[in-house]
């Protein structure tokens, strides 16, 4: 088990920090004594360790935290992106899209499933078999005339719960 022992520097920074487990450990000990260049690895990460627990810590000054968000406050309503400007109500466009997406849907699959030229003017033996769709028995069918239009209307109201936590959110921001 030992020869698919795999050391990595994350490892040894574990095993610098005391969170390995105690077989890794033994097994991190051995793997040291066998590859001597690792060792001085763990050497450097020691180091490290001892020069950041040198450095003097400093506590924030009262208010630290409200200045650094009034600043990111004031930096999100600088941003042309998030201003109350002309172009912001893509999501009400997104419905309009969808809605008219779904209207034009049956034309244009009438428009396909329609000839484009008379079959009078083509040879039989050239005609395809193809099967006849029941478009008739389709669009009357209770699951397109229930589903599709809750469907519609489940994610017109989704669009339009994004907008407005959108808007509340700018409003909170601006504020």
């Amino acid at each position: 088990m030992e020869n698919n022992f795999l050391l990595t520097e994350d490892m040894l920074w574990d095993y610098a920090d005391g969170f390995l487990p105690q077989e890794e450990k033994m097994q991190v000990d051995a793997y040291l004594r066998r590859h001597p260049e690792h060792q001085s690895m763990l050497d450097t990460i020691l180091a490290e360790k001892k020069a950041f627990a040198a450095l003097p810590m400093d506590r924030p000054k009262p208010g630290f935290a409200d200045r650094v968000m009034a600043a990111w406050v004031a930096e999100q309503s600088a941003n042309p992106s998030l201003s109350s400007e002309k172009g912001k109500d893509w999501i009400i466009y997104g419905i309009a899209a969808a809605m008219g997406f779904f209207i034009l849907l049956p034309i244009v699959l009438l428009a396909i499933s329609a000839p484009a030229i008379s079959i009078d003017m083509i040879p039989a033996e050239y005609i395809p078999q193809t099967p006849v769709i029941p478009w008739g028995k389709l669009f009357t069918s209770p699951a397109m005339r229930f589903g599709l239009p809750l469907t519609l209307l489940f994610f017109c109201f989704r669009f339009l719960d994004q907008y407005l936590q959108q808007k509340k959110m700018l409003v909170r921001l601006q504020a």
